[in-house]
């Protein structure tokens, strides 16, 4: 088991850094599925959910190290996203312990079947393209301070996200970026770095809300850990070189495979 989560958190570390997600819209999947086929065990989703939440802390920390370097991080968006996702983050993660699995299952295929909506659905052309085509007008380093966003919206998708990532066991990332792009109009890259931050932030109360309601596995963080923080970092540096339209097709695709994972897994429950 050590050895697959391992792995396992590699790829998730990985995704972590280069898409700004915490890693737990691969990692859940991942863990549901991978070790009962290699005969090393079985974890259930409330497991699952709690080593996940452990794993998002980690390698949203280390990822955003390297995005802060690269000036990928806005600090208003920040604070007005990750201080109310925080909060909602620990009531949602302390009160998952009374939520079945298959209910928690079925929440986070919708998280991801909105997430997929929003990015397809989305008006990519008014807030992508237009925002990635207004800054390259404008110098590197002025960017982050030429960003301004709605802080009342800023503070309702801090929430909103918050209550959600918690209750699954994730990081909200996967839900952000959508949201910070085509509702906050912030650029594809300033939203990878800054959502890592967010779920920095989110992932310190929800780690403590599946801690102290007992819902985390300490004899498989170490793994989840290690894994974590050695790929999350090089997924960062890869980011900076990787242009958005890659990034951001690259996000769909996970998405794509996560959610047909959490639908195999549903139906079998």
């Amino acid at each position: 088991m050590f050895l697959t989560l391992f792995i396992i958190s590699l790829l998730g570390g990985f995704l972590s850094g280069f898409l700004g997600l915490g890693g737990a819209l691969v990692i859940i999947p991942l863990m549901l599925t991978i070790p009962p086929i290699f005969g090393v065990g079985v974890l259930t989703m409330k497991t699952v959910s709690g080593l996940s939440m452990i794993q998002v802390f980690f390698s949203s920390l280390s990822g955003v190290v390297i995005h802060k370097k690269n000036r990928f991080v806005h600090i208003e968006s920040l604070l007005y996203v990750g201080i109310p996702l925080s909060l909602a983050s620990f009531i949602g993660s302390f009160f998952s312990k009374y939520i079945s699995n298959r209910t928690i299952l079925i929440i986070f295929g919708i998280m991801i079947s909105f997430t997929i909506i929003a990015l397809f659905v989305g008006d990519k052309k008014n807030s992508q393209n237009e925002i990635e085509k207004k800054n390259s007008e404008i110098a590197q380093n002025d960017i982050l301070d030429s960003i301004k966003i709605n802080k009342k919206i800023s503070i309702s998708i801090g929430l909103f996200s918050g209550i959600l990532s918690g209750i699954v066991g994730a990081g909200g990332g996967f839900i952000l970026i959508p949201l910070m792009i085509n509702v906050l109009k912030i650029p594809i890259k300033i939203t990878v770095g800054t959502s890592l931050g967010v779920i920095f932030i989110g992932s310190i109360s929800g780690s403590i809300g599946k801690l102290i309601s007992m819902q985390v596995e300490y004899g498989l963080i170490l793994p989840i850990v290690l894994g974590s923080i050695l790929a999350s970092q090089f997924g960062a540096k890869v980011n900076k070189k990787t242009s958005p339209k890659i990034i951001s097709y690259t996000l769909q695709t996970v998405l794509i495979i996560s959610f047909i994972q959490i639908l195999t897994k549903i139906l079998k429950y």
